[in-house]
């Protein structure tokens, strides 16, 4: 894997655990629900650093293996998985103590299109001038 796309991966990563942390805290005084239990600080930001890192793993090789087309591939790739991930916490058992669960997927949820949303955002500075 190269530099480039090594640091494309790690900054999206870092990007994107920021984006989850601000949001679960924003979520958090919004609501008033605790689901510190389940999802912590460390949780959210070794997740998407791990994301992102697959993310730049499957980048590399698509890219390897289709050339030009790789971009479009990679993205559109990456969009349908981020959408068939939230299968996870909308399908996921609460424990019994945790109050409000319903509202559990409307923090988890939108959080499984930050990395891909991270990634998007910065692709344009790790691309070569005039391509």
């Amino acid at each position: 894997m190269s530099k480039k796309i090594f640091f494309h991966g790690l900054v999206a990563g870092v990007l994107s655990a920021i984006a989850s942390i601000i949001y679960y805290r924003v979520h958090y005084f919004a609501y008033e629900i605790d689901f510190s239990k389940i999802v912590t600080v460390a949780g959210l930001l070794a997740i998407n650093l791990v994301g992102c890192m697959i993310a730049a793993t499957g980048y590399w090789l698509i890219k390897k293996w289709f050339g030009a087309k790789g971009d479009i591939i990679f993205n559109l790739t990456f969009s349908i998985l981020s959408l068939a991930s939230i299968i996870i916490p909308i399908s996921i058992n609460l424990p019994l103590d945790i109050q409000n669960p319903e509202m559990f997927s409307g923090l988890t949820v939108p959080m499984h299109f930050f990395p891909a949303l991270a990634w998007f955002t910065i692709d344009p500075l790790f691309k070569e001038k005039g391509k």
